[in-house]
C-alpha cells in the first residue's frame, strides 16, 4: 500500500495536531469559565451570602411571591401560544411553496434582530396613552401597557422564533414523503399529523418550547 492511501497518513491528512487540539479545548473551556461559570457563581455567591435562612425570608415577601406568580402566568400564556404559532408556522414553511414564503422567514427572525426593549417600547408607541389605540382603551376602561397583558404581548413577541426556528430546518430534512405516503393510504390531516409528523419531530418540538420557555423568563425583566 502507497503512503499516500495508508491510514496513518490520511488520519495525518485529516486530523489537527495534537496541541490544536488542546489549545483549541483550552480556549473554549476558559471562555465558558469567564462567560458562564463565573457569572452564575458570582449570582448564586451573592443570593446566599447571608445564608439559607434570608434566603427562605426573602422568598416570604409578598412582593417576590408576586412577581414569581407574574412570569408563570406569562411563561403559561405565552409558551402555549407560541407552540401553535411555530409548529403552524414550520408547517407552513418547510412543507408547501407559496407567495410570501420568504417574507414570512424574515418576519419569524425578526425578534432575534430586534432588542427586547425596542419591542416593549413599540407596544407603548402603539397601547400607551398617547398611543395609537390609547385614547379608546383610555375610554373603554382596558389597561394593556404597564399591566399583565402588555407583559404578555411583549413576552410573546420576543419568543416566537425559537419553535419555529428549531423546526423548520428539521422538518425541511424529513422532507414530505412519509406524510405523502400517509395520505396516499387513507390517512386524514390530523391523522398525517398526529400519527407521523409529530413524532418526527418531538425532540426538536420539545428543545423549542424549553428555550422558548427559557427566554420568556429571563427576558421577563427587559
Amino acid at each position: 500500500m502507497s503512503a499516500v492511501n495508508s491510514p496513518r497518513t490520511t488520519r495525518k491528512g485529516t486530523t489537527e495536531a495534537p496541541w490544536v487540539r488542546y489549545t483549541l479545548i483550552g480556549i473554549a473551556l476558559v471562555f465558558m469559565f469567564l462567560f458562564l461559570v463565573l457569572p452564575l457563581a458570582a449570582v448564586f455567591t451573592e443570593a446566599l451570602r447571608k445564608g439559607w435562612d434570608a434566603y427562605w425570608e426573602a422568598l416570604k415577601d409578598p412582593d417576590a411571591w408576586s412577581a414569581i406568580r407574574l412570569t408563570f402566568i406569562t411563561a403559561l400564556v405565552a409558551v402555549p401560544l407560541n407552540l401553535v404559532f411555530g409548529v403552524a408556522a414550520a408547517w407552513a414553511v418547510a412543507k408547501y411553496e407559496f407567495r410570501g414564503k420568504s417574507f414570512l422567514t424574515t418576519l419569524i427572525d425578526l425578534p432575534f434582530s430586534v432588542s427586547p426593549v425596542v419591542a416593549g417600547l413599540i407596544y407603548v408607541l402603539v397601547f400607551g396613552a398617547q398611543g395609537w389605540f390609547g385614547p379608546w382603551l383610555a375610554e373603554h376602561d382596558i389597561k394593556i401597557i404597564f399591566a399583565v397583558p402588555g407583559i404578555i404581548l411583549a413576552t410573546i413577541f420576543v419568543t416566537f422564533p425559537f419553535i419555529a426556528r428549531e423546526l423548520i430546518p428539521l422538518m425541511q430534512a424529513q422532507g414530505n414523503d412519509e406524510e405523502q405516503a400517509a395520505q396516499v393510504l387513507g390517512a386524514s390531516g390530523w391523522q398525517t399529523f398526529w400519527y407521523v409528523t409529530l413524532p418526527n419531530i418531538k425532540w426538536g418540538l420539545i428543545y423549542g418550547v424549553i428555550l422558548c420557555n427559557a427566554r420568556a423568563m429571563g427576558e421577563f425583566g427587559a
